[in-house]
């Protein structure tokens, strides 16, 4: 029994409390005014992400020497730049970009960037047909359709 009335007192005081405060206005405190200036705090904006674009056309040719490639597109011709953190992939497979020369009349998505008002790439993606070992080997015969054969 006694039990019963600590749970009612407590969720008296409760609703109690609780009607109190949203009766309450609420009370906004001033902090005086300082009157030493704080030294001017120089903080650099983040340099905003540069949007990403591609192009999709015909790998023309990889440019050791300058590190880039060149790009055949219905526009036109690309040269794009190939950085050191580009990821140059075929399939699931990574390249290098030396392995580029030997990939020229393929075809290529470059997703890319511009930099300085050249553009750089940081993904390109060559869609070619790459064999692998499980599609050079000869298809199985297809399995007769007179159904099951019984052995005797």
């Amino acid at each position: 029994m006694s039990r019963m009335f600590q749970l009612l007192g407590a969720s008296v005081l409760a609703v109690a409390v609780a009607a109190s405060a949203s009766a309450a206005p609420a009370q906004t405190t001033k902090a005086p005014a300082q009157t030493t200036k704080a030294p001017a705090q120089t903080t650099k904006t983040p340099a905003k992400k540069a949007a990403a674009h591609s192009v999709t056309g015909t790998l023309e040719k990889y440019d050791a020497s300058g590190n880039s490639i060149v790009v055949k597109t219905a526009k036109g011709v690309e040269t794009v730049s190939i950085g050191s953190a580009t990821s140059i992939r075929m399939g699931a497979a990574r390249m290098a970009p030396a392995d580029l020369t030997g990939h020229t009349g393929q075809k290529v998505k470059v997703r890319y960037t511009e930099e300085n008002g050249k553009m750089v790439a940081q993904a390109v993606q060559l869609q070619g047909a790459t064999r692998t070992a499980r599609a050079e080997t000869t298809p199985k015969a297809p399995a007769s359709s007179k159904g099951p054969v019984s052995r005797k």
